[in-house]
């Protein structure tokens, strides 16, 4: 499986799911995807704000999405396709 890194700002709809951040749907370069699995949640610091991380499928590759506490902008960090 091939990673790439992006780091590009998307679009999220998300829904809160037991106090949690759950994304639904992303959109990236016009093109609608929908999560299928949520496979895996962490965080990291970076200055004030929290980056909530989330490792996602579309059921064919690998995204990572990720949210900042600070400015509350979703990116898309890598995918992982193959």
């Amino acid at each position: 499986m091939e990673t790439t890194s992006i780091d590009e700002e998307i679009r999220v709809g998300a829904v809160f799911n037991d106090r949690r951040v759950v994304p639904v749907w992303f959109m990236w370069h016009g093109r609608y995807y929908r999560v299928k699995t949520l496979t895996y949640t962490w965080h990291t610091d970076q200055g004030i704000a929290k980056i909530h991380h989330y490792s996602v499928s579309d059921g064919d590759n690998l995204y990572e999405l990720q949210f900042n506490t600070d400015t509350l902008e979703w990116s898309l960090g890598k995918v992982s396709a193959g």
